[in-house]
């Protein structure tokens, strides 16, 4: 993570918070059609894709504990430089979506099991993009934010045009069940 530099991109491979809030939809009797299911899933396939990329690669994890939300806090702190995440560019499933608001969760908080988050140099960005999206695991994969100059903070651009910081999440949203 010390590598991060101002200008590089953060990749998702795919959809963010599917099984985090899978499991909290069950949990909680929540049926609605089309609802999220679990991107549980083995992320092998989209590191190995990457490697050939693995000079421009900064940083590369899984968003289980904590989803994205932890995972991006982590990057930045102690350090000089802020990741700016963009919420059009966020990809939620509608069902995922749906359950979130419902329960009033950040979708940035919940667990994503199947999906890896990278952080590279813009020039390689999409190139991995165009590598990931041709497999059935990272079809759903795009930029979703930037590393900038700043004070170790993660900031979401929402979609009314403002800022706000998104913090690491407090508690234990989804228990451990393995």
């Amino acid at each position: 993570r010390e590598s991060l530099r101002h200008g590089d991109v953060v990749l998702t491979s795919g959809t963010l918070a599917d099984h985090g809030m899978a499991v909290l939809a069950c949990r909680r009797n929540i049926n609605i059609g089309n609802g999220p299911s679990s991107d549980t899933g083995p992320v092998h396939r989209l590191v190995q894709a990457a490697r050939e990329f693995a000079p421009r690669i900064r940083f590369m994890r899984d968003p289980t504990r904590g989803g994205a939300a932890a995972v991006l806090n982590e990057m930045t702190d102690g350090l000089l430089l802020d990741i700016v995440v963009t919420e059009k560019d966020l990809p939620v499933a509608p069902g995922t979506r749906a359950v979130a608001e419902m329960l009033g969760i950040d979708p940035l908080h919940a667990a994503s099991e199947g999906r890896v988050l990278l952080v590279c140099d813009p020039g390689a960005a999409p190139a991995i993009l165009k590598v990931w999206t041709a497999m059935p695991e990272g079809r759903g994969a795009c930029a979703i934010g930037t590393v900038t100059g700043g004070k170790g903070r993660v900031v979401l651009e929402t979609l009314a045009g403002g800022r706000r910081l998104v913090d690491v999440p407090r508690g234990e949203l989804l228990p451990r069940i393995c």
